[in-house]
């Protein structure tokens, strides 16, 4: 029985109610992490993700969301409900929990209330990698029915899709092939809407036809929405139906990415996410 205690991070990277967005932002960036625990008095008192900031700064009803990041303060979005587990814990208790309360993160806690880590997705999937060789197959754990766009939907179409259906990514398709994916990791810290402009635009040049002896015109239209085009991460790693999840699992942790496209004959056929391999590890 592997314990919650062997994959662990026992070294936390936090931050206080207080903080503002902007601190989150960097240190997310230069830690190279989805989440951060909010700390005060040495207890987790709440916990912030990218798809936190991502869902309710890309809301902007509030006048305190359209403050620039580095005047919003963390205890605004942070989540308040933390789950917690023992460092005893079953890592199949841990990925039960994290499916049924929806989170992507557990701070471990010992009989005093210390803070002692936080095991996350990733972690799990490591162990995914490491321990269920041979178990399962992606066509059993693998999406069927993915959420797909095209190029050239606007981002808010993109947002709108995530929210609708609870996922973080949508694949770009093109003929039902998997031309990209956006995640909302991508979305996280982009401007999506100028509080004084509106919604954010992009530079588009056409060119006129030459007359002749003459050189080429140009003129500029202002007024197109930025669109899956401007944000998507190209040639997407894919996988196959028949591939061993446990391989799925270590092309994730190898690329530091959180679903693959799987395809059939270069055909979009569906997606295999960090999620979906924790649900499998959920029912052993």
């Amino acid at each position: 029985m592997v314990k919650v205690e062997k994959y662990m991070k026992r070294e936390i990277v936090g931050v206080e109610p207080e903080d503002n967005i902007q601190t989150v932002r960097n240190l997310m960036l230069k830690e190279n992490i989805s989440r951060l625990l909010v700390i005060e008095d040495n207890k987790a008192v709440g916990i912030v993700t990218k798809k936190d900031i991502a869902r309710r700064l890309a809301q902007a009803r509030a006048p305190w969301q359209r403050r620039p990041i580095d005047k919003i303060s963390v205890s605004r979005i942070m989540s308040i409900e933390l789950k917690s587990l023992p460092p005893d814990a079953r890592l199949e208790d841990t990925a039960r929990l994290m499916i049924k309360e929806g989170i992507s993160s557990v701070p471990v806690i010992d009989g005093d209330d210390r803070l002692l880590g936080i095991i996350t997705t990733t972690d799990l999937i490591r162990a995914f990698a490491e321990n269920l060789e041979g178990v399962y197959k992606n066509r059993e754990l693998m999406t069927e029915n993915v959420i797909t766009a095209n190029r050239y939907h606007s981002l808010y179409h993109i947002v709108t899709l995530m929210e609708e259906n609870s996922i973080s990514r949508v694949v770009i398709s093109d003929s039902n092939k998997p031309v990209g994916i956006i995640t909302v990791t991508d979305l996280s810290f982009l401007n999506l809407n100028d509080p004084e402009k509106g919604l954010k635009m992009k530079k588009i040049m056409y060119v006129r036809k030459p007359q002749r002896d003459s050189r080429a015109s140009y003129r500029y239209v202002l007024h197109s929405p930025l669109t899956a085009e401007d944000v998507i991460n190209e040639n997407p790693i894919t996988t196959t139906e028949d591939e061993d999840c446990s391989r799925t699992a270590t092309t994730m942790l190898e690329n530091g990415i959180s679903s693959l496209p799987v395809v059939k004959d270069d055909e979009l056929a569906g997606i295999i996410t960090k999620k979906d391999l924790i649900k499998g590890m959920a029912k052993r």
